[in-house]
């Protein structure tokens, strides 16, 4: 697929690029690699563009121009993967799926073992749970992991409040009388 010249996106030629750095100032965005007959064939992304595209020519990628446009680094992911969607480049890989089944989120957990979502923060923390994988800002854990993380901690809730933190602020957890949750407990 082409870029039409009406895109509002800066546009260097090959020159531009091997001239010098001065013309860079490393800032996330996503760049356009394209050949003689203006189409993509590569899309990425970058913080220090002068850098990669040194090493798209080292590694032999046949471009002779290319066209970037700054975004936050927060955003650079989600637009790559946009703009791959959508001109399709034959250098490019489309993004592969995350696979979540089988391994339990924040949520799942909390519903499962009767944790609060707060008292799990803190006890994930105390005890070490760490994800397995993520998705956006989801966390997700091992189903396993889960199990004895949950073993560690369960007996000494049980037979009462398991302190966390004494000092500056009291913090512990214990399972609630009335709803039978495991919750946080805190006094200044």
């Amino acid at each position: 697929m082409k870029i039409t010249e009406k895109t509002p996106q800066k546009c260097l030629d090959l020159g531009q690029i091997l001239d010098g750095t001065a013309l860079f100032q490393p800032h996330p965005c996503i760049y356009y690699l394209m050949n003689a007959n203006n189409e993509v064939v590569y899309i990425g992304q970058a913080i220090n563009l002068h850098a990669r595209l040194l090493e798209h020519r080292c590694a032999g990628i046949d471009f002779v121009r290319f066209r970037y446009h700054t975004c936050e680094a927060s955003d650079l992911d989600r637009l790559e993967q946009e703009a791959i969607a959508r001109y399709k480049p034959i250098l490019s890989k489309p993004p592969k799926a995350i696979s979540t089944s089988g391994f339990l989120s924040k949520q799942l957990i909390c519903l499962k073992h009767n944790i609060t979502p707060i008292a799990f923060d803190r006890l994930r923390e105390a005890f070490k749970l760490y994800p397995a994988c993520s998705f956006g800002n989801a966390k997700y854990y091992k189903p396993e992991d889960v199990e004895a993380w949950v073993r560690r901690f369960k007996g000494l809730v049980v037979s009462g409040r398991h302190v966390l933190q004494a000092k500056p602020t009291y913090l512990a957890v214990g399972i609630s009388t009335r709803t039978k949750q495991i919750q946080l407990y805190t006094k200044q």
